[in-house]
C-alpha cells in the first residue's frame, strides 16, 4: 500500500480533512501517512488528534511524524504540499501598505484575490525548492499541489521538473450550492466544468438526461430575488456561489460561473469599494473587510478548537469532527491511482487538446478518468468567443507574466504588473508602492530575488 507525505501538515484543518477521507477509503488501509511540519507543537498537534481519531473509527493507517523533509520524501508515492509560506501576517500587512497607495484591498492576480506577482513569490519560490527535494530524492512520486497559487504553481511545475505533478482544488464542488438551492435531486445531475483554477465555468449542465440551463435561466427570472433576500443569502458574505455577481457574469460571458470564479475574474467595477461589492456579494462579500475578517478570524477558531481537542484527551474526536466525506479530490485521487478505479475527478493538469484554442503545455482545470497508469481527459471543445478573450486568455497572460518574472528574476516585470491595475493613476504611484513592499523586512528574500 502506499506511503503518503503531507508537507505542511500543521495546517489547521486540511490533515483532519485528509485523514478523515483515508479513514472513508477502506481501499486504502494499510497506507503509510508520514506528516512533516517545520513546526513541532502543530506537527504534535496534528499527528496525536489523527492517531486518536483513527484509534476511535479502527481505521488501519500506519501513521509518522518528521520535521526533516526529505525523510518524508523517501519512499513516498504520493508528496501533497499544502504548505502557505509565513501564514497571512506579512500579506494583510502588505495589503494595508497598497490600500495607503490607493489600491483598494490590495494588489494581486485580480481586486479580490491574493496571489499576484508579489504575492506569489514566497510560494512559488517554495513550490520549486520542494519538487527539487522530491526529483532528488524521489523522482517518480506523484506531485500533488494543493496550496495556492495552483494555477501557477502547477504550471511552474509541469514546466520546470520532470515530476507526476497535479493540481488540486474542491471548487467544482460549489456548483452542488446551486443545484440544491434550485431544489434538483443530485442524483440526477450531471455537470461539466472547464477552464483555469478558480477561473471555471459551467461547460455542460444535465438534469435528468436534459440539458439544465433552462432550469437555471427559469430560477434566475423568477426565484433569485427571492433568494438574495432570504436568511441564508444576507447573513452569509461565503455564499458567493449563488449571488448577483455570478449571474452577471453569466450575462456577461455566457456561461455560469462556478466555484471561485466569481472572486477571482469577477470584473474590476464590481469591487471599487465596500458598498459596491455590497450590491454584488451578501456583506461584500468573502474578500471585503467584512468576510475577510470573517475568515481569519475563523481560522483562529478552528485553531483553538484543535488545539482544545489536543491537550484534552477525553473529548470523542468522532463525535467532535465530521464523519462525512469532504470535497477534496485527493484521497479520491490516490484510490483510484492505486486501486485502478477510473473514478471521474476534476483536476489540473496540461490541457493536451482538451480545451481548443489554448496550448498543451498550459495547464486546465477540466475533469479527468484517473487509472493506475493513465489520466485521460475529457474533452471539453471551444469555449464561447466573448469569454475566451475578455477571461480565458487575460487570466492565462497574468499567469505567463507571473512565471515570466519569477523565472527571470524580473523586478520590471512587477512593476508593469502593478502598472496595468485599472486603479493606478501615475507609474510614480506603481513604483513607489513596489519599492515600500520590497523594503519590508519579510521580503529581503524577494529582494534578493529581483533584480
Amino acid at each position: 500500500m502506499p506511503k503518503i507525505a503531507i508537507i505542511g501538515a500543521g495546517s489547521v484543518s486540511f490533515s483532519a480533512s485528509l485523514i478523515r477521507d483515508l479513514t472513508l477509503t477502506r481501499d486504502l488501509y494499510g497506507s503509510t501517512v508520514t506528516f512533516m511540519d517545520i513546526d513541532e507543537k502543530r506537527l504534535d498537534m496534528v499527528y496525536d488528534l489523527a492517531q486518536r481519531y483513527m484509534k476511535e473509527v479502527s481505521a488501519e493507517l500506519k501513521l509518522e511524524k518528521t520535521t526533516d523533509r526529505k525523510r518524508a520524501i523517501d519512499g513516498a508515492d504520493f508528496v501533497i504540499n499544502t504548505v502557505k509560506v509565513g501564514g497571512y501576517g506579512f500579506m494583510e500587512a502588505e495589503r494595508d501598505i497598497a490600500e495607503r497607495h490607493g489600491y483598494y484591498r490590495g494588489i494581486g492576480d485580480q481586486v479580490s484575490d491574493y496571489y499576484g506577482g508579489l504575492a506569489a513569490f514566497k510560494q512559488l519560490n517554495f513550490i520549486l525548492d520542494l519538487a527539487r527535494d522530491v526529483e532528488e530524492v524521489n523522482p517518480d512520486a506523484y506531485f500533488l499541489q494543493v496550496s495556492n497559487p495552483v494555477f501557477e504553481g502547477t504550471n511552474l511545475l509541469i514546466r520546470e521538473t520532470k515530476l507526476k505533478a497535479i493540481g488540486f482544488c474542491h471548487g467544482a464542488e460549489e456548483f452542488k450550492i446551486v443545484t440544491r438551492v434550485m431544489g434538483l435531486k443530485e442524483e440526477e445531475i450531471e455537470f461539466q466544468v472547464a477552464g483555469f483554477n478558480h477561473c471555471i465555468w459551467l461547460t455542460r449542465f444535465l438534469y435528468q438526461g436534459k440539458d439544465g440551463y433552462p432550469l437555471l435561466d427559469e430560477w434566475i427570472e423568477k426565484e433569485s430575488a427571492k433568494y438574495f433576500q432570504s436568511e441564508e443569502y444576507l447573513n452569509n458574505p461565503w455564499g458567493y456561489q449563488l449571488c448577483p455577481a455570478v449571474i452577471e457574469m453569466y450575462r456577461l460571458y455566457g456561461l455560469f460561473p462556478v466555484g471561485d470564479t466569481v472572486r477571482s475574474v469577477s470584473p474590476w467595477w464590481f469591487n471599487t469599494d465596500l458598498e459596491t461589492k455590497k450590491k454584488w456579494f451578501s456583506s461584500g462579500g468573502p474578500d471585503s473587510e467584512i468576510g475577510w475578517t470573517m475568515y481569519l478570524f475563523g481560522l483562529k477558531l478552528r485553531l483553538r478548537s484543535m488545539m482544545t481537542a489536543y491537550e484534552n484527551k477525553e473529548i470523542n474526536l468522532a463525535r467532535e469532527f465530521s464523519m462525512l466525506p469532504s470535497s477534496e479530490a485527493i484521497v479520491p485521487f490516490i484510490d483510484s491511482v492505486v486501486n485502478d478505479k477510473k473514478l471521474r475527478l476534476i483536476l489540473n493538469v496540461p490541457n493536451d487538446g482538451a480545451i481548443e484554442g489554448i496550448p498543451d503545455n498550459v495547464v486546465v482545470e477540466v475533469p479527468v478518468i484517473v487509472g493506475r497508469d493513465s489520466i485521460e481527459r475529457e474533452k471539453i471543445g471551444r469555449l464561447p468567443g466573448r469569454l475566451m478573450v475578455h477571461i480565458i486568455a487575460p487570466r492565462w497572460w497574468k499567469m505567463e507574466n507571473i512565471l515570466q518574472a519569477f523565472k527571470d528574476r524580473d523586478k520590471m516585470s512587477l512593476l508593469l504588473m502593478i502598472a496595468e491595475d485599472h486603479r493606478t493613476k501615475s507609474f510614480e504611484q506603481a513604483k513607489n508602492l513596489l519599492e515600500e513592499l520590497m523594503s519590508q523586512d519579510w521580503n529581503k528574500d524577494l529582494r534578493e530575488h529581483y533584480k
